[in-house]
């Protein structure tokens, strides 16, 4: 780069390559993307895991939607989740 103090991580070895994150939680889904909710104070689930992302970005790798799971122990719905997880799959792969 012409200005190496500038744009710091653009220059990945692995620009061709997608990622995708996938979690499962015990916390139910509302937990998120709620701002009155204590623990998550209103982000995301990417917004968590930002450090993750910026690790695949150093390398220039591109995301592809997060997968999530939640409320595993209390209120499982392993089925549906199965079900979710496929089509998550066959709509991004």
């Amino acid at each position: 780069p012409e200005e190496p103090k500038k744009n710091y991580g653009t220059g990945g070895t692995r620009t061709n390559t997608k990622y995708m994150l996938s979690f499962t939680f015990n916390a139910p889904e509302e937990s998120f993307n709620d701002d009155s909710e204590y623990l998550f104070q209103g982000r995301s689930v990417d917004d968590l895991m930002f450090h993750m992302h910026a690790n695949f970005r150093f390398f220039g790798m591109s995301a592809l939607p997060t997968f999530a799971c939640y409320d595993v122990m209390k209120n499982a719905d392993i089925e549906n989740d199965f079900a979710r997880f496929e089509a998550h799959l066959d709509a991004n792969f």
